[in-house]
């Protein structure tokens, strides 16, 4: 990369002195030239007319004599010989500074240009010698560039990498400054104050992942963190619960998902031991696609599974991801599936299940959507959510 920077500027910088050197060189010697050819022919033109003269008998030999004198002192006078040392002197100083010009400007690029950043890009292109070299390529670059929040994004992660919560906590924050509040970011900062703090959820780090649950009910880090925080508390069935969460949006091909499933297995184990239940308050639904619907859908399709509040509006009680390829299947939400902790199925009296699938992922912008019949909690009766070509949203 730094090789073809100074190839093409080398380039550029000959283009530039020859743009100016080639007038300077061949302008002087063609000026003088052209204004000898035509004193030239301005004395011609004299002689001519003044021994055209002669013949006519308006001059005699002594005038026409006198007239052919008169031009050669004119031709003399308007010479050029004695303006040439001061033309080339001049065109001395041209060359002069059309040289110095590409030369004062790479001087000034090293000293007030942008080099140092061109050297820490390449550096940055690459791979890192050691962790420490990253991270102290990354603190130059943010020095550098203290606008660009790609670069805090990155310094927060190495931050954490390395343990140094504390400053990735500074860092994070400083993304949300710079690149708004993305849920993503919210839940790294939530899961880097949770370890600062000595693993402890305090109330600003409960907000920061309540946020970003809100924005994202599927957010990874958060969901990952707030079942470490419920098993470390004690918790068992709402860690397993946050974490069957976090497993089921995942790719059924990540590797992460047969760990989640050895942490959910031993909170579990752990809850039976603490003879923790498993959360109660919930309800049951069957959901399944008629024909017509199947043959439009696609095995790998998004299915979400919603409780809404009958009587309080706001954002769903929880919700479930499944896939098409998953159905039909019957399945159970309770508080282990809440999107947020303060709105839990259990502190409601009334919910409406609902099932949406959306080709893109988003349960706003689903391809259909269906509402079972409001369910009175708690209850033992299992709703039915049945997708119909009728219950198409869009085409």
């Amino acid at each position: 990369m730094t090789l073809t920077f100074w190839g093409l500027a080398g380039l550029l910088a000959i283009l530039a002195a020859l743009i100016l050197l080639v007038p300077l060189l061949r302008g002087g010697r063609a000026a003088g030239d052209q204004r000898e050819a035509i004193n030239r022919a301005l004395y011609r033109e004299r002689l001519a007319d003044a021994r055209l003269r002669a013949g006519q008998g308006e001059l005699d030999a002594e005038d026409l004599a006198g007239a052919e004198a008169e031009a050669a002192r004119s031709l003399l006078a308007d010479s050029p010989v004695d303006e040439r040392p001061a033309s080339l002197h001049g065109r001395r100083l041209g060359i002069a500074a059309a040289l110095a010009v590409p030369a004062l400007a790479l001087g000034l690029y090293l000293w007030l240009g942008a080099l140092p950043a061109l050297q820490l890009s390449q550096r940055l292109a690459e791979p890192a010698g050691s962790p420490q070299a990253l991270l102290a390529n990354l603190e130059e670059a943010t020095r550098r560039q203290p606008q660009a929040a790609d670069n805090w994004y990155l310094l927060a992660r190495a931050y954490a990498g390395l343990g140094r919560y504390a400053a990735a906590v500074s860092a994070f924050e400083r993304v949300l400054q710079l690149d708004g509040r993305r849920p993503e970011v919210l839940g790294q900062l939530a899961q880097a104050r949770f370890f600062a703090a000595g693993r402890t959820l305090d109330a600003q780090t409960q907000a920061l992942a309540d946020e970003a649950l809100q924005a994202n009910p599927g957010e990874p880090t958060t969901l990952g963190l707030l079942g470490i925080a419920a098993y470390e508390r004690g918790d068992y069935p709402q860690a397993a619960a946050y974490w069957r969460r976090l497993s089921a949006g995942l790719d059924p091909a990540d590797p992460l998902r047969q760990a989640l499933a050895e942490g959910i297995a031993r909170a579990e184990r752990s809850a039976q031991a603490a003879g923790q239940g498993v959360a109660t308050s919930g309800f049951a639904v069957e959901v399944s696609l008629a024909p017509e619907v199947a043959r439009r859908v696609k095995p790998e399709d998004s299915v979400f599974v919603l409780a809404l509040a009958v009587d309080q509006p706001g954002p769903p009680l929880a919700v479930r991801r499944l896939r098409v390829a998953d159905l039909p299947v019957r399945v159970r939400l309770d508080d282990g599936d809440a999107m947020l902790p303060q709105r839990r199925l259990s502190d409601q009296r009334r919910i409406r299940p609902v099932v949406v699938i959306a080709r893109n992922g988003d349960p706003l912008k689903g391809d259909w959507r269906h509402a079972g019949e409001p369910l009175d909690l708690p209850t033992d009766t299992v709703g039915r959510l049945r997708v119909v070509e009728g219950d198409t949203l869009t085409q």
